[in-house]
């Protein structure tokens, strides 16, 4: 209900969803043309890891790979920094009711996905008692946008057992430990090469918890898609 009211007050493309230009925004990404300029500014381009995404140092080692941090993901990819536009959309489609932050989200996340390489998108499921109080689930609706243009079903494989506290102002340790046995699979993982979807990547332990549950339950591989990757000082 409050998403319908939100759509109806706020007719989709009628301010950009940065600036909040009235009448000035794109109906395809709804932003306007410099806040969509701006956006493409947080594009991770060619220096990061190949593998997961993530910005390399100076002497080309990747930090992330070096502690593991995919586990047993076979890789990890996103098409932006979680920075200013980026961050802001991902917050809207989050916790404001805003579908329409997610189609320039998932029209970028698209070409990282080659034709051929996997079966299905799961999103990343959040417990019951947090989607009915938020309404809809922010990966959910990214795979459902995906799903056409893939040509990949959108198979709900992982459930969220029991409810975490918000990972946002935790340690990498503890963020690992909040989510630990917090997701299981059915067995119609087995044998599949499953995409994992979800909005952000910060230190992966969400990500490599469902990668776990969907192997030990016969997915042949599993790889994380999301819209952005968070450096170490974000707290999301």
């Amino acid at each position: 209900m409050i998403r319908f009211l939100n759509n109806l007050l706020y007719p989709r493309g009628a301010t950009c969803l940065y600036c909040n230009h009235p009448r000035n925004a794109l109906e395809s990404s709804c932003l306007c043309p410099s806040c969509l300029e701006k956006l493409e500014t947080l594009r991770i381009e060619d220096e990061a890891c190949p593998k997961c995404m993530t910005p390399l140092a100076g002497d080309g080692e990747c930090a992330f790979c070096k502690q593991k941090g995919l586990g047993r993901l076979q890789a990890g990819f996103a098409p932006f920094r979680y920075q200013g536009i980026s961050r802001h959309l991902i917050l809207l489609l989050k916790f404001h009711y805003t579908d329409d932050a997610a189609p320039v989200l998932a029209e970028n996340m698209l070409p990282l996905i080659p034709p051929g390489t996997y079966d299905a998108l799961v999103p990343v499921p959040l417990h019951h008692l947090k989607q009915r109080h938020r309404g809809a689930n922010q990966a959910e609706t990214l795979c459902r946008l995906l799903s056409p243009k893939a040509g990949l079903p959108v198979l709900p494989l992982l459930t969220r057992i029991r409810s975490t506290r918000p990972q946002k102002n935790l340690t990498p340790f503890q963020r690992q430990k909040n989510v630990r046995g917090a997701f299981t699979a059915s067995r119609d993982a087995h044998g599949l090469r499953i995409l994992l979807v979800d909005d952000i990547r910060t230190t992966g332990a969400t990500a490599r918890e469902c990668a776990h549950a969907l192997l030990k339950s016969g997915a042949k591989s599993v790889t994380l898609l999301t819209a952005a990757i968070a450096d170490k000082s974000s707290k999301e």
